[in-house]
């Protein structure tokens, strides 16, 4: 029992930690807190709705359409909404994020009505046993594909040099500015690669779940994670995704659903009181 509990906890905790690494590529660039990442979930679970329930595309090209889907969302709101606040107080940033977490909700309420829908994909549904433990094949897949992109995005960031501008926009705008980087590219680059690792782990939860605006409660459970493993440490979000969904399975296993809440918003606030700057996260000092 113990077991199939921890796989589960680990293969949930690997969607969020997906989310909460699209979360934190977003911080790092433009130190936005971005309140609507969790409807970033909720608009990945449509986007697979649209194109493989209601469309019937070929899954590949479904896949293809969702993720262009999500990364033009992402561009989108960082040109219209985002990049012309600019320089304004972080108040201002985080109050536009909640009131878009607002707007794309009433959105897909209007077009897919308040009901949830289900989603079905071609990935495996079934279940195999390894010993005594019953494996899902959907967690199973789930954890992998989200495994697979973090370990994507880790060599791109790494590896290539449209990355490593990234790395040196998010380290120093300033210094970024004057060595003739185009800061505004990379921040939107930075908001679509957010967009899509958060639609990604949409359409796992979506087939897991169901497709619904509830999906943004889920979703949200990144924040929790990201401020655990430290706000700006990419292993960090994989860290405390990982935690948040073992915490999450092991509560509602051995304790009641909704004693899940209690211990990882409790843990959340054991890591502020102590560590504010997260578990990975670098402590900043200053001259007082």
């Amino acid at each position: 029992m113990l077991a199939q509990v921890l796989f589960s906890g680990l293969a949930l905790g690997s969607i969020y930690g997906l989310v909460a690494l699209g979360f934190v590529v977003v911080f790092k660039a433009t130190e936005v807190f971005n309140f609507a990442q969790g409807m970033f979930v909720v608009c990945g679970a449509f986007l697979a709705v649209s194109t493989i329930t209601l469309l019937q595309l070929p899954f590949p090209l479904a896949v293809a359409a969702i993720i262009g889907g999500a990364a033009l969302l992402g561009v989108v709101i960082h040109v219209l909404l985002i990049q012309p606040l600019a320089g304004r107080p972080m108040l201002a940033v985080i109050m536009v994020t909640i009131a878009l977490s607002m707007v794309l909700k009433a959105v897909i309420e209007m077009i897919f009505g308040p009901q949830g829908r289900n989603l079905t994909t071609p990935l495996p549904t079934g279940i195999f046993m390894w010993g005594d433990v019953r494996i899902s094949q959907l967690h199973l897949t789930a954890a992998l594909v989200s495994w697979a992109c973090m370990a994507g995005f880790g060599a791109f960031f790494k590896f290539t040099s449209v990355g490593l501008l990234m790395r040196a926009t998010a380290d120093s705008h300033e210094a970024a500015v004057v060595s003739g980087v185009n800061v505004n590219v990379m921040n939107r680059l930075a908001w679509a690669i957010g967009s899509t690792l958060a639609a990604i782990g949409g359409v796992f939860l979506g087939q897991l779940q169901i497709a619904s605006t509830d999906l943004e409660n889920i979703g949200l459970l990144a924040l929790p994670a990201v401020v655990i493993g430290g706000l700006q440490s990419i292993p960090g979000a994989i860290v405390g995704g990982l935690l948040v969904g073992v915490i999450e399975q092991l509560a509602a296993s051995y304790i009641s659903p909704k004693s899940s809440d209690i211990l990882i918003y409790g843990l959340l606030l054991l890591i502020l009181m102590v560590r504010p700057w997260g578990l990975f996260g670098q402590r900043e000092l200053g001259r007082v």
